[in-house]
């Protein structure tokens, strides 16, 4: 009778242990899940967008107009990856990657991303070729060079564009002058709402340590455009993006 009682108390202890245990590590999965990574080498640690439009002269104009113009809406999308300076390891840079891209579609127009242009000049540039397919990968070098595509080993600045590139067009003779922002749409018939869209991606940071993707989801343009021309978000608390560390 008394081995009876030990055995069952052997037994409803690990029961016990066993349920202990589970409950455990659904906990942490959960805590994984919600809360993601809480110390990688490297941070997305600000999101910046500026919103505008410009005039993009069209190559064909018979008429001889004075403005003959493609209107465009951009927003230019920096993500400043930055050193945990808590992180006790040796760790590098190796590349950042930017990819499934997912957007709604505006009311007017039709979106394209856009990588940095290589050639002399503007920044960007909406020749096909500079056109973002699938992945935008920035490699880990000595220094950033944002027309070269690469970002410091130990931290800085990835950039791309985000463009509605059919808002309307603008031929006229009237104008002395016209500015090269968001004021420019309202000569079109399209309205701030007619803009809007949203965009999202995986932001994968790769690293000599691990690679970790998280995903940045954003509501373009940002601010009134139309009045103010340019437009400004600066995002520095990014604490909301879950990066997980990605299995091999």
């Amino acid at each position: 009778m008394e081995k009876d009682k030990k055995e069952k108390l052997k037994l409803a202890i690990t029961l016990a242990f066993i349920i202990i245990t589970f409950v455990v590590a659904i906990t942490i999965m959960l805590k994984y899940s919600q809360e993601g990574e809480t110390n990688m080498p490297f941070n997305l640690s600000e999101i910046i967008v500026v919103s505008s439009a410009e005039g993009v002269t069209k190559e064909e104009n018979p008429d001889n107009y004075k403005w003959n113009l493609d209107i465009m809406q951009y927003n230019d999308i920096y993500l400043h990856i930055a050193k945990n300076e808590n992180y006790d390891k040796n760790a590098y840079i190796e590349s950042i990657s930017l990819e499934n891209f997912s957007f709604t579609t505006p009311s007017v127009g039709n979106t394209r991303i856009y990588m940095p242009s290589s050639t002399e000049g503007g920044l960007f540039s909406y020749d096909d070729s500079y056109l973002i397919q699938r992945t935008l990968t920035y490699e880990g070098a000595d220094s950033s060079n944002t027309k070269t595509l690469k970002i410091s080993s130990q931290g800085g600045n990835v950039l791309f564009r985000a463009a509605n590139t059919k808002v309307g067009e603008y031929v006229s003779n009237d104008d002395a002058e016209i500015a090269h922002n968001g004021t420019l749409i309202t000569k079109t018939n399209a309205t701030l709402d007619d803009l809007k869209y949203s965009i999202s991606f995986d932001v994968v940071i790769d690293t000599n340590i691990a690679t970790y993707r998280g995903r940045v989801s954003l509501e373009l343009p940002v601010g009134d455009i139309l009045t103010d021309g340019t437009s400004q978000l600066d995002e520095k608390d990014c604490s909301s993006i879950v990066f997980k560390r990605e299995t091999v």
